[in-house]
């Protein structure tokens, strides 16, 4: 028993748990190219809508750390610099660019309320007679 206590107390040691967080970047002008300076990192993957504009580019990270993410653009070239650590993930931003946690949804968005309950007027009783 003490072997099974003590297997699990170095696994929580040894296994920190990390609060990733998933970024969406939204660019204003199409995009031709991404690549990741560290893959090891974090992974950029561009998103193709049903408009096929290639505005779209989801950041996943993998690890902790500094790696800086390079978009080319029909307006040039543009490099991000990402800080990931286990509590947050920083973004340096750009002109022409946006982004967001795709976990959290953006403060402008209001769910709306559940209609009222409606009270309807009960089927006729015919004695069981269909």
């Amino acid at each position: 028993m003490k072997k099974i206590i003590s297997t699990i107390l170095l696994m929580n040691c040894i296994l920190p748990a990390f609060a990733f967080e998933d970024y969406m970047l939204v660019s204003k002008a199409p995009v031709k190219s991404v690549m990741v300076e560290n893959n090891k990192i974090l992974e950029a993957k561009p998103v193709f809508t049903i408009d096929n504009q290639k505005k779209i580019i989801i950041l996943t990270p993998v690890s902790s750390g500094k790696t800086k993410v390079i978009l080319t653009t029909a307006e040039g070239e543009k490099i991000f610099d990402i800080k990931i650590t286990d509590k947050k993930t920083t973004i340096k931003p750009q002109e022409g660019f946006e982004y967001f946690q795709i976990d959290t949804p953006p403060e402008e968005i209001e769910i709306p309320e559940p209609p009222e309950a409606i009270d309807l007027p009960l089927p006729p009783d015919n004695g069981g007679k269909n």
